[in-house]
């Protein structure tokens, strides 16, 4: 524990602008806000804490992990977190985590065997993505594939209302995204497509005919999936609606379909 009571401090210069996002990018950090994100990164595998600056109660709260995490700790006052950070901060934590080295297409996919994986296109809001990585750790998804467009998952607001969920499930960002739907194919997975388009196979139908490995492709609200993307899938499925309801939210229809492609595994 350090004990901090000068905004200035130099020690806290990782924290000032936390608003900036490209500039969070640039340093190679991302920021988790309140007691259940920190207690959600101290001991995430795959991201390094860089540090917690916290007030003195939450700090309390948290010594445990900060001794296993091996994490330094800044503890001052809320005014004073509040005049760094560059925002309103009610939270009583915040802590720094390190992104680390990009992930690609090959990192998630394993050699063989039964995986579900969720694939991402162009989903622009933070929201949206935050709610599609809940829902890929709630229903058991291997790995999350975001495509060129989409949200940042470890931006503040992703991160969340995803409760944390992109610190636990492996994702990776596309490289060259045509050839990585293709790869996905040629490694053995289905790729479904889910569109709201009334020509597609009925999701239940789908699922009762799922493959071993299979990736889940969902696209923005707006526009929903390219041409392209619905192209390389190797099967459209559709979610059946009321009448007169244009489509789901993205988050809402991809949980609604993870939760039935993966009925038949519950049954095994």
């Amino acid at each position: 524990m350090v004990r901090i009571d000068d905004a200035r401090d130099p020690r806290l210069d990782d924290y000032r602008d936390l608003r900036d996002s490209a500039l969070r990018r640039e340093r190679g950090l991302f920021v988790a806000e309140g007691r259940l994100l920190v207690e959600r990164l101290l001991p995430a595998p795959r991201f390094r804490t860089r540090s917690v600056l916290a007030t003195p109660d939450a700090f309390g709260a948290l010594a445990p992990l900060l001794d296993q995490a091996g994490a330094v700790a800044y503890v001052t006052a809320h005014e004073v977190i509040r005049d760094v950070v560059g925002f309103k901060f009610h939270r009583g934590v915040l802590a720094l985590g390190e992104r680390g080295e990009e992930r690609a297409l090959d990192a998630l996919m394993s050699p063989a065997g039964r995986q579900t994986m969720l694939v991402i296109e162009d989903v622009r809001d933070p929201e949206n993505v935050g709610g599609l990585f809940r829902n890929a750790s709630a229903f058991g998804v291997d790995g999350v594939l975001l495509g060129p467009g989409s949200a940042d998952a470890l931006g503040r607001k992703a991160l969340r209302v995803s409760a944390g969920a992109a610190l636990a499930v492996p994702f990776a960002h596309a490289t060259a995204w045509h050839e990585d739907l293709a790869q996905l194919r040629a490694r053995g997975f289905t790729v479904v497509a889910l569109t709201p388009d009334r020509s597609a196979r009925d999701i239940a139908e789908v699922a009762a005919r799922r493959s071993e490995r299979l990736a889940l492709l969902v696209g923005s609200e707006g526009d929903g999936l390219s041409a392209a993307a619905r192209g390389l899938a190797s099967v459209e499925a559709r979610i059946p609606i009321a009448a007169g309801v244009d489509s789901l939210n993205v988050a809402v229809a991809a949980g609604i379909a993870l939760d039935r492609l993966r009925r038949p595994r519950l049954q095994d």
